[in-house]
């Protein structure tokens, strides 16, 4: 069984026991360290090298963007999954912007903790559905549809690699639509749809739907987002 090494912290030493205990009960994980302070997760980042690394809810957003911004800074390689006690997609998409992979709210359960702790050790993503729900509407909308690759910076990302019509696919993805929608408003099948979409997958190297919106996001988000 391949261990998972987590990096947790809050700053309410309640909260850290809580998550440790919770953490440390599946065979497949294993907390490595326990931080309090901002400096200290930037230390221990770089110290212990977890595989994933956790933000509990005590932290404002701006230490919370700090830590992200930091261990990406240090060890690039590493997820960060975002707790929030109050979700909202502007601060979602700052905690995207500084490389966040996972975001989750209160409501998030034990097991679903767990689950996406394990998602993002192996290159997944983790995401508060209603957020999801919001990112869709926004990224359906004018300001957030994705753009044709017309200058150097873009067409050195993976969107750049899209077809005219994976990129369509794409928009009407990050609408909601399902398969069958997509193959009737672009007058394909739905088969060609699916097709589609696992090139999408493929070309961006990401497993799911929330994860090609994500990249996506990620990759266009200097220009979605005022510069910090």
């Amino acid at each position: 069984m391949q261990q998972t090494r987590v990096l947790i912290a809050d700053p309410a030493d309640l909260a850290r026991q809580g998550l440790r205990g919770l953490l440390s009960t599946p065979e497949d994980l294993e907390v490595v360290a326990s931080c309090r302070t901002v400096d200290e997760v930037v230390s221990e980042s770089i110290a212990q090298s977890p595989d994933v690394a956790l933000l509990g809810y005590g932290f404002s957003e701006p230490q919370r963007l700090e830590a992200v911004r930091h261990i990406v800074k240090n060890r690039p390689w590493i997820p960060v999954l975002v707790l929030t006690d109050h979700p909202e997609l502007d601060a979602f998409l700052s905690c995207v912007r500084a490389g966040a992979r996972g975001y989750l709210g209160g409501n998030v359960d034990a097991s679903g903790l767990i689950e996406a702790v394990r998602r993002l050790r192996f290159g997944g993503c983790a995401m508060e559905p209603s957020i999801l729900v919001e990112l869709f509407a926004y990224l359906s909308q004018g300001s957030g549809q994705l753009r044709r690759a017309t200058n150097s910076s873009e067409r050195g990302s993976p969107l750049a690699k899209l077809t005219p019509r994976e990129r369509e696919v794409m928009r009407l993805m990050a609408q909601g639509r399902a398969n069958k929608e997509i193959g009737a408003l672009l007058g394909i099948s739905v088969g060609t749809a699916k097709t589609h979409l696992r090139h999408i997958f493929r070309k961006l190297q990401v497993s799911d739907r929330t994860g090609a919106v994500l990249t996506a996001l990620e990759i266009d988000a200097s220009r979605l987002l005022p510069a910090a």
